[in-house]
């Protein structure tokens, strides 16, 4: 099963060069673009449960005229 490319926090920090803490920030006040929670039963210990799927981040990118630092 092919999964769909995403964007941990920290990624999505560092795309838009931003700190990790602004973009959870953001996401506990509804700002930003759209993200999924992975379930804590099965994910990795350690691993980032909190996922942006890219083609939603594109979309929010495009739609607020907003270029990343790092693509």
């Amino acid at each position: 099963m092919e999964t769909e490319a995403s964007l941990t926090t920290e990624q999505l920090a560092e795309r838009w060069g931003l700190s990790p803490a602004t973009i959870k920030h953001w996401r506990s006040r509804d700002v930003g673009p759209p993200y999924i929670t992975m379930p804590r039963l099965g994910t990795p210990y350690g691993t980032p449960r909190v996922r942006y799927q890219l083609h939603q981040v594109l979309a929010f990118e495009e739609a607020n005229h907003i270029t990343p630092i790092k693509p």
